[in-house]
């Protein structure tokens, strides 16, 4: 069986001399604090990768070099398990909750390694980290993934919230456990913009019991703004920068309670037959439903903050002519536009997927719109003599549950790549 971080197909070994080959056999593992801010006391580490000393030292180039080279899953999983194997090796000094980085191209199968096994039967808990740039990259992938991780008791966090406002609305479809905001909040915070996503993510937190990590924390002004923000835990050279791992007196043991929560995967029940089991169902014709769609696609661009818009192509096909405006101009200002059932790419700027012979989308017409300040969804099927059955439904637990059921369909971008931890 394969492990969930030993990936398939990964190369061996590369020839002798080869630059890449040499710096992954030298890869360093520097060890950053992650400390409540209510004690000061550290709770976790976040686990950061260098290269040895020369062209690839820094993350960013040495992750460029494998991705060009077609290692980069390769170098993630690498990565991963010497971060682990360091934190066994340190015992007692090592940290009781680990940080990991995780590429969105070396997403793996299977179950966890055995280093992770171990540090879990110490007592040990993993949170795997993704950015905003992997879930727009596959979310459907993303999502199944984080899936994946609760079973085996890792929580998710989603790093870097506030340096795109993607992240904002993507949230819903990865409910990480604990949200990074970035440094950027931190440290500017007067400005609209923050103020804006600041109040989505503790929203966002309320409602779904997740911990918010301020980063980028270098002074004591950061600190206090990271409180008044609302942060929990901080992050950043104030607290000390990324090094090896060794006796701290700060450091203290978190609760004992699991931090990932209860594994929840998109329902593969289409969004008319999760509606139609709790909701009646309106009837109504072509033009009445085409307005009610219409109004859902003009709600994902007039909407407060970034939106996320999943769709069926609907009774026409591919949408042409306005509806067809709306949806490239969605695809071009908003964080996500997907269209399902008919093909990878139905329109400038849009996701899509196509959706096999037995799949209940392809009888349905639904639009999804889903928001820091918005959700609402249309879902709608034809019965006989041009007659549909529908619904518009509100309340946001339901418009998630239909919009993830979409989202597990959607295909990854065209050409994307992202860069490293």
């Amino acid at each position: 069986m394969t492990d969930i971080w030993r990936v398939s197909g990964a190369r061996a070994a590369a020839e002798a001399g080869d630059e890449l080959t040499a710096a992954m056999e030298s890869l360093v593992t520097a060890f950053q604090p992650i400390v409540d801010l209510s004690t000061g006391g550290v709770i976790a580490h976040e686990a950061l990768t260098r290269g040895p000393a020369g062209s690839l030292a820094r993350p960013e180039q040495l992750f460029e070099r494998a991705r060009v080279e077609g290692r980069l899953a390769e170098l993630d999983e690498l990565c991963r398990i010497r971060a682990l194997e360091a934190t066994l090796a340190a015992g007692d000094d090592g940290p009781s909750t680990l940080f990991l980085n995780v590429e969105p191209d070396g997403i793996p199968v299977g179950p966890p390694p055995p280093e992770a096994q171990e540090f879990a039967a110490r007592g040990g808990r993993l949170v795997m980290e993704f950015t905003e740039r992997a879930l727009t990259a596959d979310p459907a992938r993303v999502q199944w993934f984080a899936t994946r991780l609760r079973h085996v008791g890792i929580a998710v966090a989603l790093d870097d919230v506030g340096s795109h406002p993607s992240s904002l609305a993507l949230m819903p479809f990865l409910r990480p456990e604990v949200v990074k905001l970035d440094q950027r909040l931190i440290q500017d915070p007067h400005d609209d913009a923050a103020a804006r996503i600041a109040t989505a993510v503790f929203a966002y937190a309320e409602q779904n019991d997740a911990i918010v990590l301020a980063e980028g924390i270098e002074t004591a002004e950061h600190e206090r703004t990271a409180r008044a923000l609302g942060a929990t835990l901080g992050q950043g050279w104030y607290y000390g920068r990324p090094g090896l791992l060794g006796p701290d007196p700060r450091r203290i043991l978190p609760v004992s309670a699991p931090l990932a929560r209860a594994p929840e995967g998109p329902t593969r029940r289409s969004p008319f037959a999760t509606v139609s089991r709790s909701r009646p169902m309106r009837h109504g014709g072509l033009s009445e439903v085409s307005l009610a769609a219409e109004l859902l696609e003009r709600r994902a661009l007039t909407a407060e903050g970034p939106t996320v818009t999943l769709a069926t192509v609907g009774p026409g096909g591919v949408p042409s002519g306005a509806r067809a405006d709306r949806y490239v101009r969605a695809g071009a200002e908003t964080s996500l536009v997907a269209l399902l059932g008919a093909g990878p790419e139905p329109l400038p700027g849009v996701r899509g997927a196509d959706l096999g012979g037995g799949d209940p989308l392809r009888a349905e017409w639904d639009v999804i719109v889903v928001g820091p300040h918005v959700s609402a969804a249309l879902v709608a099927r034809e019965t006989f003599g041009g007659e549909y059955q529908y619904a518009v439904v509100y309340e946001r637990d339901l418009v998630l549950e239909l919009a993830r059921s979409l989202m597990s369909r959607t295909v990854p971008a065209p050409g994307a790549a992202m860069p490293g931890n």
